[in-house]
């Protein structure tokens, strides 16, 4: 028999459930707008999203459920500098990645999670350092400026 996979908000809601946390309509409209974008979202553009999702719910309960997805392992933050924090899907309800930002045009891109993980090694070695990339930007310049 085939598995079926869950979908993150029903996963959210199972491990809200195990937490003994409250699984608000909020919380699960957080979740369903990052599932179902590959943009990178500010709390004000997950806000307006969620209220279309679940009409009645605020913009101050938004910004409230992000940061209890935040402290639950749920969803995660990424400063990009001049384009400010935006959010996404964290743990395993997301592929782990890692943020480039053209300094150039603003681009964003995500890259694979590992691509640092040499780098990560020999300062964990070398200087006992716990390398954690996952909430900046790292900046440079794109393929497409530097053409």
């Amino acid at each position: 028999m085939a598995t079926v996979s869950k979908s993150p908000v029903d996963v959210t809601a199972q491990r809200l459930r195990e937490r003994g946390e409250r699984v608000t309509p909020a919380r699960l409209a957080v979740v369903e707008v990052l599932a179902n974008t590959e943009e990178h979202l500010s709390a004000e553009q997950i806000g307006e999203r969620a209220e279309q999702l679940r009409p009645g719910i605020h913009r101050a309960t938004v910004y409230r459920a992000l940061d209890a997805l935040g402290e639950f392992g749920l969803v995660t933050h990424v400063h990009l500098g001049r384009a400010g924090t935006t959010y996404h899907l964290a743990g395993d309800l997301a592929p782990r990645h890692l943020h480039l930002r053209c300094s150039e045009c603003g681009k964003v891109l995500d890259v694979a999670g590992d691509i640092l993980d040499p780098a990560r090694r020999k300062l964990l070695r070398e200087l006992g350092f716990h390398l954690a990339p996952e909430q900046v930007a790292l900046i440079g310049i794109c393929a497409d400026c530097t053409a």
